[in-house]
């Protein structure tokens, strides 16, 4: 037992953690944590110049790495700057411990400036945030923020740092963390039950999103969907949930639009894996009921199961345990089936397979026409970029309203290999988010593909770059309007050119050049307006070992 202060202590916890990145932005109250960390020298700090980067930073990571992400914000101002995309971590279930500097607490009674109400800006934003009281508090509080990040459902947790609690001593001795098995397997009767809806199934659906790659469950489910002969979506593609280039994956797909109609007025049971079922953004009177349907709905969060649709059968646990069990029960009833039944399995994934492939086809098709127009199309930008992917790229999605055609295109179907922001809606992720996917996984070579708007979010993004030489090749479509706005405005007020102008949806007076802007940031940028200027662009961008910006200007 050593008396230190409590900024020590919280240091040696953090390296004892693995923390091996603090990512943020120190202000006043903030120098007795960075005189700490200067102590660390197993910790590397990174410098973000807006809290929207840093916050970025720490998500990217956690979700390529699989551990907690650490963030340090400076007081209110900084953390409520950084909430948009704590914002997205938390409905995303990404795992990260969150520092926020506060003033002396003999000072807090009189107002003073650098303070504010941090727990109650971060409460929306976090699954558990508290304030420190006593240094004494430090090795409890911090080792719980870290299990509680990582412990089902994941998500972001926030601790306050009272600059007098930093400087008290408190005897001190570290001692390992609490170790916790997450993998709960499901209650038998709940499997049986599945087994019997899903054994007589004729027209069967997989609905997934991010809590099967949360889980490291990709393979499960594939397993799952191939005893079944189903038909497999996602709702909202954010990480490599089920392999895009699998013969039964058919995209994207929202359950209760009018798009799906056809297909859920089929369907007679429904399997929700990881997802959020029913969770619409638009209100339709006219939504395609699935009242016919029995549903069976998979997941480690039980706010999930059951929240929004009477569902059949709901099972709690880990959802690769469950998945897992499920499948191995299914093999072993099917198998005591007739051989007809048997068969309708395999009729059914070969008739699947066959609307992929014609689906394909008709796509294909429709890019060929495109691939000499300019402005430069979308499609041809994505080919020349799936042409210069390998097995060790990863791809950082940000695109909004190129994102379908870049995953039509790259087919992502390795786990890690592909990584969008889950969920929240709050644009700007990609930039800082690829820095952190790099820096967790430094072995792979990474491209970020951003569209306009979301790079003018987070621009300064390209500075940490630069700084630390950090190597990622970001593709900017430059298309000069807020494409994903115009898209929903469609699906809002009905088909119209999208090429046409609308207030607050342009960016085209002045159109900003991100080539020029990377250049000022210290990342070598280059700007494209040919189609056959993309490959050669790409080719010296891509291996360079270094930072470095193509812009793409580019129509519909």
């Amino acid at each position: 037992m050593t008396t230190i202060t409590g900024k020590q202590a919280l240091a040696e916890i953090l390296q004892r953690e693995g923390v091996e990145y603090v990512f943020g932005i120190p202000g006043a109250t903030e120098i007795q944590f960075m005189d700490a960390l200067e102590g660390a020298p197993d910790i590397q700090y990174i410098l973000g110049l807006q809290e929207i980067v840093c916050a970025g930073m720490a998500e990217g990571y956690a979700r390529a790495t699989g551990k907690p992400g650490f963030l340090n914000l400076h007081t209110a101002s900084g953390l409520a700057a950084a909430t948009p995309m704590l914002y997205n971590a938390e409905l995303g279930g990404v795992p990260l411990v969150i520092t926020a500097g506060q003033n002396d607490t003999r000072l807090l009674q009189y107002d003073p400036h650098l303070s504010g109400d941090i727990l109650g800006i971060a409460k929306p934003h976090t699954k558990w945030c508290t304030e420190l009281v006593h240094a004494a508090d430090i090795p409890v509080v911090m080792q719980r923020a870290f299990k509680m990040a990582m412990q089902p459902p994941t998500g972001p947790v926030l601790v306050s740092l009272p600059q007098d609690v930093l400087t008290q001593t408190l005897d001190f001795e570290y001692a390992p963390n609490t170790v916790v098995y997450p993998r709960m397997r499901p209650d038998t009767a709940a499997v049986a039950r599945a087994v019997e809806i899903l054994a007589g199934a004729e027209r069967p659906l997989i609905i997934v999103e991010s809590g099967v790659a949360r889980s490291d469950a990709v393979e499960e489910v594939v397993r799952l969907a191939e005893v079944i002969g189903a038909r497999v979506y996602q709702n909202w593609m954010s990480d490599v949930n089920f392999p895009a280039d699998h013969p039964q994956y058919l995209g994207d797909l929202e359950p209760v639009s009018r798009s799906a109609e056809a297909l859920i007025k089929e369907t007679d049971v429904l399997v929700g894996i990881g997802c959020s079922l029913f969770a619409t953004a638009f209100f339709d009177p006219e939504a395609p009921s699935l009242a016919h349907a029995a549903i069976v709905h998979i997941d480690d969060d039980p706010w999930e199961i059951g929240k929004n649709f009477p569902t059949a059968c709901g099972i709690q646990g880990d959802i690769k345990t469950v998945v897992a069990e499920l499948a191995t029960a299914l093999e072993a009833a099917l198998a005591a089936k007739s051989a007809e039944a048997r068969d309708r399995v395999s009729r059914r994934i070969t008739s699947i397979a066959d609307e992929k492939a014609a689906e394909v086809a008709a796509l294909r098709a429709q890019w060929a026409k495109q691939h000499d127009a300019t402005p430069i199309s979308v499609s041809r930008l994505m080919s020349e970029v799936a042409a210069v992917i390998t097995p060790d790229t990863v791809i950082v999605d940000d695109c909004w309203s190129s994102s379908a055609t870049l995953r039509q295109m790259v087919a992502p179907s390795r786990p890690k290999s592909y990584f969008r922001s889950r969920k929240g809606g709050s644009i700007g992720w990609g930039l800082p988010g690829a820095l952190g996917v790099k820096l967790g996984m430094p072995e792979k070579e990474v491209i970020a593909v951003v569209g306009d708007g979301s790079a003018a979010w987070s621009m300064q993004s390209l500075w940490t770059a630069a700084r630390y030489k950090i190597p990622v090749t970001y593709v900017v479509t430059n298309n000069a309007t807020y494409g994903q706005v115009k898209i929903v405005r469609k699906l809002v007020l009905g088909d119209y050119p999208l090429t046409e102008k609308h207030e607050g949806m342009e960016l085209d007076q002045p159109v900003m050049d991100f080539s020029l802007l990377a250049k000022s940031l210290g990342v070598k940028g280059e700007r494209v307006t040919a189609p056959g200027e993309i490959a050669p662009a790409l080719k010296r961008a891509v291996g360079s070992g270094e930072p470095r910006l193509v812009e793409v200007v580019t129509g519909w």
